[in-house]
């Protein structure tokens, strides 16, 4: 399971590399469409302690782009 949620995470990490440097939006869209279903599928395949440092790892950004916009 841990080399599925690896690759799983890794199309997702790509998808949204590949997303970020295409200009056309219909392409746009269903990369990262693509993204988050890879990142989902990650989330149900991946342990506990993937799962626990991904969303840490959300957070993480989360707080520290909301504090840098309070901060403004």
């Amino acid at each position: 399971m841990l080399a599925l949620s690896l690759v799983t995470l890794s199309v997702a990490a790509i998808a949204l590399y590949i997303s970020s440097r295409i200009n056309d939006d219909v392409f746009k869209a269903a990369i990262r469409f693509t993204s988050v279903a890879f990142s989902l599928v990650t989330l149900l395949c991946a342990p506990w302690i993937l799962k626990l440092g991904l969303v840490s790892v959300y957070v993480a950004l989360f707080s520290l782009t909301s504090r840098s916009t309070k901060n403004s």
